[in-house]
């Protein structure tokens, strides 16, 4: 049989997969952070380029500073798409402001060619008040490396072209029609469960509204890193939703810690996360990216392999998935956050009663003891730390 590994790198509060198929495909979601690419991504694409291998697909799933600073020093280091410094990469997926949101309606009227001075005077001081919003290092900065979107063009990287209309989006309207609407790469069948068009529809009006509030009703756009920033920036101002109390488990009573999320509701920007199913020689695998499961329960086949779960191991985004699908292999990528707040343990329940029979986490979370004191009662293994999975 093909293979198929798929490495799960630490990723502190992020995310960081790549999937090592048959010779010379792999196919990497999500970079993490800066750190994450320098001491696992990039020791693990070394590697692989030394045995021949490349990139067949890159993709990343949402703008935000845990899912692809990583991916900036990448491709930053990697240089020039036709020669590359650490690996080939063959397509990158990512859905960013210039290519995606861009073109439609509620932005396109506003481009101009040229800032006048004033305007410039004005999109620079508001770039450094939005940089004084965040701690040190606390943003994607211009004084790091240029913005994603613009590193891929620059250095020749092809941005979607399996993608119609080179965005990233669900074609499929039923469950019956994604089958007709998989893309095939490196051998294997994707089929993009969203962003759909109302999850596209709410980024961008919430996009304009900031956009409104920070440089007025007749704020204009142009075609510049700046701009590319700014948006990475306002994007990062969202806060991500979470518990309000430390989440460590007290007991090993499994039913006790249902009905304790607070149920935080996932913001716009991670509800328009790139979800992809990814069939390979029969492996059905679904990487969730940090979406609302509620958003694209209607697609979902009933059985997976593996399945990432998303946003950290928080449960408001995974009630519907785990409902509906079951699966062998169960992901949560987190360290646990600020204060240990990730998993859920409601997250942690849920799992165990979907009847998954591998839990894995890439570092030691604070309910592992629970954890490993439940497993021969409810037929489970759980799994900590960097880990490569053999499917």
């Amino acid at each position: 049989m093909e293979k198929c590994i798929v490495h799960f790198l630490p990723a502190m509060a992020g995310d960081c997969i790549l999937i090592e198929l048959e010779h010379p495909d792999c196919i990497l979601i999500d970079c993490g952070y800066k750190t994450t690419y320098n001491t696992e991504l990039r020791p693990l694409l070394l590697r692989l380029s030394a045995e021949g291998y490349r990139i067949s697909l890159m993709i990343i799933s949402h703008i935000d500073r845990d899912h692809i600073e990583g991916a900036v020093h990448f491709l930053r280091e990697n240089g020039d798409a036709e020669i590359p410094a650490i690996i080939p990469v063959d397509e990158i997926w990512i859905n960013g402001f210039f290519n995606t949101l861009f073109p439609r309606l509620e932005f396109k009227h506003r481009e101009i060619d040229e800032l006048s001075l004033e305007e410039r005077k004005m999109l620079s001081d508001k770039l450094k008040s939005l940089k004084m919003s965040f701690p040190d290092e606390g943003y994607i900065s211009a004084t790091q490396c240029k913005a994603l979107e613009r590193l891929c063009v620059q250095n020749g990287y092809r941005v979607n072209c399996s993608c119609p209309d080179r965005i990233v989006k669900r074609s499929a309207m039923r469950y019956s029609e994604v089958a007709t609407n998989r893309i095939s790469i490196a051998g294997c069948q994707i089929a993009i469960l969203n962003p759909g068009e109302p999850q596209l529809e709410a980024l961008s009006r919430e996009l304009d509204r900031e956009m409104i509030r920070w440089f007025g009703r007749d704020y204009k756009i142009q075609q510049s890193d700046e701009f590319t920033q700014l948006f990475e920036l306002l994007m990062e101002l969202y806060e991500e939703p979470t518990s309000s109390e430390p989440i460590m488990a007290k007991s090993a009573n499994l039913k006790s810690w249902l009905g304790t999320s607070l149920l935080a509701p996932m913001n716009a920007v991670n509800r328009s996360s790139i979800v992809v199913e990814i069939i390979y020689h029969g492996r059905n695998m679904l990487f969730t990216g940090d979406g609302e499961s509620s958003d694209w329960v209607e697609f979902l086949a009933p059985i997976y392999d593996l399945i990432k779960i998303s946003h950290h191991g928080s449960t408001k985004p995974n009630i519907k998935l785990l409902e509906n699908c079951k699966a062998k292999h169960l992901l949560v990528s987190t360290n646990g956050g600020a204060y240990d707040r990730y998993p859920e343990n409601e997250l942690l329940a849920r799992m165990i009663f979907s009847g998954a029979e591998r839990l894995h986490f890439n570092y030691d979370i604070g309910q592992k003891h629970q954890l490993m004191d439940l497993q021969d009662s409810y037929g489970f293994s759980a799994n900590f730390g960097k880990q490569t999975i053999i499917l």
